[in-house]
């Protein structure tokens, strides 16, 4: 625990009093009742019930690996406890069957949700709700030490008011689909060109479901409401000359991704290709100029079939060249196809002829050029069925990182904080089939421009990765729109609040009722993720009337962004002055270290809980003389 100041607040009416201390790093509670909860600490591993503001017992405790921002991080009780005495917990598994701060000491999928059940006295492991990526060794793209690091693992898990069990977990160092890169962090000339690590990837399979949020039924289960439910398969080709029939030894290479809806009556692909000359132009030397491009069917890999479907435009036997679409991909080189294929297309076949084919996995996608006219790259269409079931959890995806996220008491929406890198903290409204930019982006679409300026000039300029570096940050909204993935269904917004430069929020919860004042019921508060900004600051936000927006009294911030004009730093008073410019109005208290949980007690009262100071604090209203 660090020698912690005493937290005070900005309203003069409310008080702050120590509900229990001496707690080793606590991350969040669960009330049981009035005076009575449980509380997680961190690296213990250990579930703790306080009665009175007394620890009375240890009533479960895990092999946690607690290194960096692992461990046991996230609780939520089920809707009808006790009734039903369900206990939720997301934590990071340690290898060693003891508690390990050793990063490579947990499993690939080392973040969990289980489900426990509580007998009054202690907690009994039921089921598995689903395990998650933790581990970041490196591998041969990324032979870098800070691939082995252990951050971004979120850990926040809460049932919302329909019932669902929603959790989030960060983008664990991936760079895939969930990220908005389609091919995973391809740089021209990576061999990787259509992976994410040496586990696979891009695509979200168990191993690189990372950067969402799931809601899932309270046994692990895909809600039939959720918003890409209506994706029945997902497929992916990745595309080499060594797969051409007979193999050659072209250094192009391509990475498709398709969507069949559910009722099997559409299929919309993605077509990444890079090192062929994708403009089908007359050069003087044609070399590898693009002839025509094919979905070949009844084929089973390693042998050729006719053509099914061509989608390239004219000649290439696309009947309506409005359903398709060329941008140039971000490297210069290569470009991407957007066609649907519920048209009578090629050879006078139609999708339902050649489902068959697609779903047993016989058909596959080729590239002609005048240099092989038989096939320069070729990537046989085949299904992850874990990738299917995965985007059927998937709530909201293109997410960095959060410590905290919350349910509005009135509208029932969801509230997320996200930490950017250097630029853009975030407030976000999260509405079913949100994707929320990153990597393409942090903070509104518009500011494009100053997001890679800060990110490639200041502070290290690396987005704490070696793999996908900020020059490859877009140069205009709509070049970083253009290449954001949009899964079917799914849809990019702003946020509602951030700040310029991450201030390194934690967590965030709701005021429910008038315990500390009418002034305050149905307002969010967002805690500190750093203790040297204001000591460990709290904000507080109101929301407008339609609950969708944050309501501002400084007229600095009607655009809904903080221009602050540095990041906070444990060593430089300056620094954390510049880091709190514009947020003056909206500063609620100081010298709460970092903030892991608040929300509302049975009384009434707001409780925080901070990790640093190793304390559960009360607010409370002072009563009247």
């Amino acid at each position: 625990m660090l020698n912690a100041q005493t937290p005070s607040l900005v309203d003069p009416n409310l008080r702050v009093r120590t509900v229990v201390e001496n707690l080793d790093q606590p991350t969040s509670t669960a009330f049981l009742g009035p005076n009575d909860f449980f509380v997680l600490e961190k690296a213990t591993g250990q579930v703790k019930r306080v009665v009175n503001g007394v620890v009375q017992s240890t009533v479960l405790d895990l092999a946690v690996n607690s290194g960096s921002e692992r461990g046991l991080l996230g609780i939520a009780l089920h809707p009808n406890f006790p009734a039903t005495p369900h206990v939720y917990l997301y934590w990071t598994e340690s290898t060693t069957a003891t508690d390990t701060t050793v990063l490579s000491e947990t499993p690939l999928l080392g973040n969990r949700v289980d489900r426990f059940v509580w007998n009054g006295s202690t907690l009994t492991l039921d089921q598995n709700i689903i395990r998650l990526r933790a581990l970041q060794p490196p591998f041969a793209a990324e032979p870098t030490p800070e691939a082995g690091r252990g951050n971004h693992d979120g850990g926040v898990i809460k049932f919302g008011p329909d019932g669902k069990l929603h959790l989030f977990i960060g983008d664990v160092g991936r760079r895939g689909w969930m990220q908005n890169l389609l091919n995973g962090p391809y740089q021209p000339g990576d061999p990787a060109f259509g992976t994410d690590d040496n586990f696979g990837g891009p695509e979200p399979d168990d191993a690189h479901l990372t950067g969402v949020i799931l809601r899932l039924n309270d046994d692990g289960t895909a809600p039939a409401d959720n918003p890409f439910t209506e994706v029945g398969h997902v497929f992916v080709a990745r595309l080499e000359g060594s797969q051409e029939v007979p193999a050659n030894a072209s250094t192009a290479k391509g990475y498709a991704a398709f969507f069949l809806n559910r009722a099997m009556t559409s299929l919309s692909f993605t077509v990444t290709v890079a090192g062929l000359d994708f403009t089908g132009s007359q050069t003087a030397d044609p070399g590898d100029d693009l002839l025509a491009a094919h979905i070949h069917a009844a084929a089973p890999r390693g042998t050729n079939a006719g053509v099914r479907f061509g989608f390239f435009g004219q000649p290439f036997n696309d009947t309506n060249p409005n359903d398709v679409v060329v941008t140039p991909f971000a490297s210069g080189v290569g470009g991407t196809i957007l066609s649907k294929w519920d048209l009578a297309e090629g050879n006078n076949t139609t999708l339902t002829d050649q489902l068959p084919n697609i779903l047993a996995g016989q058909s596959y996608i080729n590239f002609h050029t005048r240099r092989l006219p038989g096939g320069e790259i070729r990537g046989q269409i085949e299904e992850n069925p874990q990738v299917t079931a995965n985007i059927h959890k998937v709530f909201a995806y293109g997410l960095r990182n959060s410590f905290g996220f919350d349910f509005d008491p009135r509208s029932g929406n969801l509230w997320l904080e996200q930490n950017g890198d250097d630029a853009f903290t975030e407030l976000d409204l999260v509405q079913p089939g949100m994707n929320g930019g990153w990597i393409q982006v942090m903070g509104p679409l518009a500011r494009i421009d100053q997001f890679k300026l800060i990110e490639t000039t200041m502070f290290g300029g690396n987005l704490q990765q070696s793999r996908w570096p900020p020059m490859n940050i877009a140069d205009s909204p709509e070049e970083a729109r253009a290449r954001m993935v949009m899964l079917p269904g799914a849809h990019y917004s702003d946020p509602e609040f951030s700040w310029k430069f991450e201030v390194a929020p934690a967590g965030i919860g709701f005021m429910d009722g008038r315990g500390i004042g009418p002034q305050y019921d149905g307002d969010l508060f967002v805690g500190a993720a750093r203790p040297f900004l204001e000591g460990g600051f709290l904000w507080h936000f109101n929301l407008t009337g339609n609950r969708r927006k944050t309501g501002v009294d400084d007229p600095r911030l009607e655009d809904r962004v903080a221009d602050n004009l540095n990041k906070p730093s444990p060593d430089d008073p300056v620094a954390n002055a510049q880091a709190i410019i514009e947020s003056e109005s909206l500063l609620f208290g100081r010298n709460s270290g970092v903030v892991t949980d608040i929300h509302t007690g049975p009384n009434g009262n707001l409780f925080v809980v901070s990790l640093s100071n190793g304390a559960i604090y009360e607010i409370f209203k002072e009563p009247r003389p």
